[in-house]
């Protein structure tokens, strides 16, 4: 009986809509889609299609977030910037990425994940086109804060679509897969960026960095068409999560709220505070020329790259919650190590850029893998990809206070301060997300019926 509902369901799973059970009444077509999850759970061809494609987002939003970076630096002579124009500029996508994240979340519980995950990728290739052909500054800050409402919509989606496919006892690895996904796209931004702005002129450079994003979103989108829609949220739409034909109201804990938003605020605060401006940052304070400051920073990028592929071997085997803490006190040891250094006059390139490598390293094993998992992990089906789009808001306000605050802070009172409140920044961060700690790893994904179970929401 298995085999058969099984066969008589397979092409569902491979067009993403309900035609296999469309003959199925209400209960049995709720049994089928739990059996549909079992089995392509086991399969490990289709969730390796469904983790390839969640990551070809997770590295557009990498590299989108991260070449600004190095864009801005013939932006500023193109443009001839002030410093609040670059700080819009680098502002404008996360700015997007806010109102992204919370409306594509909210969007994703209720059409399904699959739709949106279409959609945010013809709005990411078109804007990303229009942003290296447009010749005004506004209007380049308007496509870029459109790209951004694409990259916050995939962050909501991405994570919880992967999540809602990955079984229970290997879903760190799955999860901290795409992030480390993140990190590649990061290190390919500076690595082309090295190329681009050393061969092409300022007019020019900018505009192929932003163009060539298109291409792996291309990719992505012809795999994505034939993905199945996530069997958690057609089982929660097709009756699990109702009595009486009334849906089951939603009851989640406080501290789950604030697990999921304030350390990762608190991450992208210092993280790409930092990292955005980092190359304006070291060129301004003469320590490297503008080659070796989109160097430096990309060579830092790469040792987080290095931490989250440590991270994913790591999260199914000691958890979540202990990385976290870890790689947040540790590095933010290590910010005020390299404040204090500055302090004292010792302003040396090499020992700047190893110890950010190491900060990134220890970011990346812990907070920077990490924070984006927890939220996709601890909410019911039916809210799932809406607190994962208010976690991402979140995260993304915290990068805008960040590139604010640190820009205004180097201005004012130089470099060693910016390490210096980034630092004190990821402390706060070890020491909140042990209070709020909810550890998900090895248990199942909540579903909206476990709100009524007592023992499920009392942590």
């Amino acid at each position: 009986m298995r085999v058969l509902m099984f066969g008589a369901v397979k092409d569902w799973l491979y067009r993403g809509n309900m035609a296999g059970c469309s003959s199925c009444p209400s209960l049995e077509k709720v049994a089928c889609i739990g059996l549909m999850t079992t089995n392509l759970e086991s399969s490990g061809s289709v969730l390796r299609r469904i983790r390839l494609v969640s990551s070809l987002g997770i590295v557009l939003d990498g590299y989108n977030l991260s070449v600004i970076a190095v864009a801005l630096v013939p932006l500023t002579r193109f443009y001839r910037l002030t410093a609040g124009q670059t700080g819009l500029l680098a502002s404008a996508m996360l700015l997007g990425s806010i109102g992204g994240g919370l409306a594509a979340g909210v969007l994703a519980d209720w059409l399904g994940r699959k739709r949106l995950l279409l959609w945010d990728l013809v709005i990411f290739m078109v804007f990303s086109l229009l942003s290296a052909v447009l010749n005004s500054y506004m209007w380049l800050v308007v496509a870029r804060f459109i790209v951004g409402l694409a990259v916050g919509a995939d962050y909501a989606i991405s994570p919880t679509y992967l999540a809602e496919f990955a079984p229970a006892k290997t879903r760190g690895f799955h999860m901290g897969y795409i992030w480390l996904a993140w990190s590649v796209g990061a290190v390919v931004s500076f690595g082309l960026g090295v190329m681009v702005v050393d061969w092409l002129p300022n007019a020019w450079s900018w505009r192929v960095l932003f163009g060539l994003a298109t291409v792996p979103a291309a990719v992505a989108l012809g795999i994505r068409r034939v993905l199945p829609e996530s069997l958690h949220w057609l089982q929660d739409r097709h009756g699990t999560s109702r009595i009486g034909g009334k849906k089951i109201p939603e009851v989640v804990p406080m501290r789950r709220w604030l697990l999921a938003t304030i350390p990762w605020f608190l991450m992208d605060f210092s993280t790409y505070g930092l990292g955005l401006l980092l190359p304006l940052f070291l060129k301004s304070n003469g320590l490297t020329s503008i080659t070796g400051a989109i160097v430096g920073t990309g060579v830092a990028a790469l040792s987080g790259g290095i931490g989250s592929a440590w991270a994913m071997f790591q999260l199914d085997r000691t958890g979540r919650i202990g990385l976290q803490m870890r790689g947040f006190f540790l590095s933010g040891i290590g910010l005020m190590g390299l404040a204090v250094a500055l302090w004292l006059n010792v302003r040396v390139f090499a020992l700047l850029l190893g110890g950010l490598m190491v900060v990134n390293l220890l970011n990346g094993s812990g907070p920077g893998t990490t924070c984006g998992i927890i939220p996709a992990e601890i909410f019911p089906t039916r809210i799932r990809a809406t607190a994962l789009g208010i976690s991402t808001a979140f995260s993304r306000i915290g990068a805008i206070t960040g590139v604010f605050v640190l820009g205004f802070a180097e201005v004012r009172w130089g470099l060693g301060a910016v390490l210096a409140i980034a630092g004190a920044a990821a402390l706060l961060g070890a020491g909140l997300t042990a209070l709020w700690r909810v550890e998900p790893n090895q248990a199942p994904l909540p579903t909206s019926t476990d709100v009524l179970t007592p023992p499920n929401v009392l942590n």
